[in-house]
């Protein structure tokens, strides 16, 4: 999909049709004012590609032109949202393209949304997860590697090596390289030595991994169906939308 082409693009959700899913992060603890976090909500209605004025926003939020251009402001300011005026073939300037950036880890109940190929949005890494979820996971690592030294550093290694794999990956490898009747304790290396070199991975093959693994995956997979059958029931039961409100979002 060519990057300049005008309208709305956001992340791609699990459930988008008739509903509007939004993580509850990006609403509890956007650090957004209440004008800036409705307009990312109203933004966030429209189907991805949708061409849109600032006309319709303008008639359909009720926040007036000053308000309006505040809140872009805001999001752009802030990382929510990326602003692009795009050309006509002719050269001439054409509709504006709104990118919304998941610029945070979505903490909330909702299941997070994924991205849609080509809409060029920034993906989101595990460096943004919050500094007290990163210590508690830091801590577990602590309390379970063989051999506690440099503690300042191996955090450091620690969190650059959340970028490159998943946490229970790291803790799987450590508690395999705990257990291995070939570690000599004398040679054990430094927990930042062993996160540096990725070293979980050279455990990525043994049964305790595996079978680790494969809990974590019917674990993730009864959870998915689990939430499937919760949208699928508040579908059934939601009530349709007014008429008037119905025409006036294309249904």
């Amino acid at each position: 999909m060519d990057e300049h082409l005008p309208g709305v693009y956001r992340p791609k959700l699990e459930v988008d049709a008739n509903f509007t899913i939004i993580p509850n992060d990006w609403i509890r603890k956007s650090g957004l004012s209440p004008q800036a976090n409705f307009l990312l909500i109203y933004l966030m209605t429209h189907e991805i590609g949708y061409e849109i004025t600032f006309q319709q926003m303008q008639v359909e939020t009720l926040l007036g032109v000053k308000g309006i251009r505040s809140a872009l402001a805001e999001l752009q300011k802030k990382g929510w949202l990326e602003i692009e005026r795009t050309h006509k073939p002719n050269g001439q300037l054409g509709p504006y393209r709104y990118t919304i950036v998941a610029t945070r880890v979505p903490q909330g109940t909702v299941v997070a949304g994924t991205v849609a190929e080509g809409t060029d949005i920034k993906k989101t890494s595990n460096k943004e997860n919050n500094s007290k979820e990163v210590n508690a996971l830091f801590d577990e690592f602590w309390t379970t590697y063989p051999r506690k030294l440099d503690k300042a550093k191996a955090f450091r290694a620690f969190r650059s090596a959340l970028k490159r794999a998943k946490f229970e990956d790291i803790l799987a490898g450590v508690i395999a390289y705990r257990n291995d009747p070939k570690r000599d304790p004398d040679y054990t290396k430094y927990p930042a030595t062993w996160l540096n070199n990725d070293a979980w991975e050279n455990a990525a093959t043994t049964p305790e991994v595996r079978a680790a693994n494969e809990a974590r995956r019917e674990k993730e997979i009864k959870a998915s169906t689990d939430y499937l059958k919760q949208l699928a029931e508040m579908e059934k039961n939601a009530a349709p939308p007014p008429d008037d409100l119905r025409k006036k979002l294309g249904l």
